[in-house]
């Protein structure tokens, strides 16, 4: 009989790091005699491991891959609603739309109180959901300068933001 090179504890390994079934991860360590980094560089090369050592991205749903950028977005992106400088409040957009969703008159209502108050509602957007795509309307060029100087100000912390007064 053939000796083992790896143990369960070297199959469990390779998949808590990786998250790849028994079955290949016994087929990894017994074309690499155990080498549990072999294996690894293997599925990297393979394309089934991202920089950070689990699964890519591209292995999984184009379904779950949509959710998640969108979910991503959602907690990234935040609804502020200023009055004189101050922050009443600051929530992530994925929240508010909950929100809205389930108590939608009472947002409503307080949307248009904050606003006759004189409050100021600004979204921030990452800057990865900044950038417009090819079918985006082209600036007339006078806009242009106060569109780089708004963009000026935003650079700074990463975010873009809408004002609504």
């Amino acid at each position: 009989m053939d000796e083992k090179k790896y143990t369960l504890d070297d199959i469990e390994t390779l998949r808590s790091k990786t998250g790849v079934g028994y079955e290949e991860a016994v087929a990894l360590l017994e074309k690499y005699d155990g080498d549990i980094a072999r294996a690894l560089v293997e599925l990297e090369k393979s394309g089934k491991l991202n920089r950070d050592g689990l699964f890519s991205s591209s292995n999984r749903g184009k379904a779950e891959d949509f959710l998640s950028r969108w979910w991503r977005a959602g907690c990234e992106t935040r609804v502020i609603v200023e009055r004189k400088g101050e922050t009443l409040i600051n929530l992530s957009a994925l929240f508010m739309i909950l929100a809205l969703i389930l108590g939608w008159k009472l947002i409503i209502a307080a949307a248009v109180l904050a606003l006759i108050l004189g409050c100021h509602v600004r979204v921030r957007l990452p800057e990865a959901l900044k950038k417009a795509g090819p079918e985006a309307p082209q600036p007339e060029p006078e806009a242009e300068k106060a569109e780089a100087d708004e963009e000026k100000k935003d650079d700074q912390d990463g975010y873009h933001t809408i004002t609504i007064e």
